[in-house]
């Protein structure tokens, strides 16, 4: 019945709900292509600046001059390594890669607060000379260590695609968080802590607020510090990684080396002389 009085259909969907619906498919679409786009501006920038930077005119890797840590040029000591996140990390690594980087960053300004505070509290309320002795000798103990033996396996694993560097990470990085932990708390003389400077506020609020300083940075180095192993574990174990593949990549390395070669052959010729001198002196 085609009668005006006929009540439309509840199944059937209005026109404005279909419009609606339209409206929202398109827009996910736009920004889904939006986020291709930039993925794909990052990553023709980032294949740019490795061809400009990594290559010479024969094709072969060209030495990079290094650039890290960033001296000023009145300092009479060159940088050591070569380190460009944005030329030599993939682009969808990029921004782990710059995250453990910061905290990195964090925990070495952790350390310089760490030794103020240290200062001031044996100046200023009488502490104890170990908390301050202990400041130097971490400062610059662990400045070069953490970016040694953590950051830097970080950085060649994602660069590299090695899982040794990843192994190596994770088993540094693990130990060194729960002594950040340490330090984070203040147990004894290791650091500020929040142990040393809550006793300290009663007496000295002003050295008490120099050390908090420290102490928040140490919080802030040590949640960033266990986020980090969470986030490139979670990268690590999507990607395939395993403990054999390191167990491998560590032996083809070794004894691809050539000073191991040889080191290896001279032993083996020196332990047949050894045998066969032992054999002669043996029969006469």
């Amino acid at each position: 019945m085609n009668g005006a009085g006929v009540p439309p259909n509840p199944t059937r969907p209005s026109s404005t709900g279909v419009q609606i619906s339209e409206e929202e498919l398109f827009r996910q679409q736009e920004e889904l292509r939006k986020r291709e786009q930039e993925l794909q501006r990052r990553q023709q920038e980032f294949e740019r600046r490795q061809a400009q930077t990594g290559t010479g005119a024969a094709g072969g890797q060209a030495p990079r001059p290094h650039n890290w840590p960033p001296l000023p040029s009145f300092v009479p000591v060159e940088p050591c390594f070569y380190q460009d996140i944005d030329v030599e990390i993939p682009v969808q690594f990029q921004e782990t890669v710059r995250m453990v980087y910061y905290v990195y960053l964090v925990y070495v300004l952790a350390l310089v607060l760490n030794l103020v505070g240290a200062l001031f509290y044996k100046l200023f309320a009488e502490g104890s000379f170990g908390l301050l002795f202990l400041a130097i000798v971490q400062l610059l103990f662990f400045t070069p260590c953490a970016f040694l033996f953590w950051f830097r396996p970080v950085y060649k694993a994602f660069r590299d695609d090695s899982s040794f560097n990843f192994m190596i990470f994770f088993m540094v990085l693990f130990f060194h968080t729960i002594f950040c932990l340490v330090q984070m708390l203040g147990v004894s003389d290791y650091a500020c802590g929040w142990s040393n400077t809550l006793k300290t506020f009663s007496e000295h609020v002003f050295v008490g607020l120099i050390m908090m300083l420290s102490t928040l940075a140490f919080t802030a180095a040590f949640v960033g510090m266990a986020f980090s192993l969470m986030k490139v574990h979670r990268f690590y174990r999507g990607a395939g990684f395993s403990i054999d593949k390191a167990r491998k990549e560590f032996s083809d390395g070794v004894m691809s080396d050539r000073n191991v070669q040889q080191a290896a052959s001279q032993a083996a010729r020196a332990a047949a002389a050894h045998a066969v001198n032992e054999s002669i002196s043996g029969r006469y």
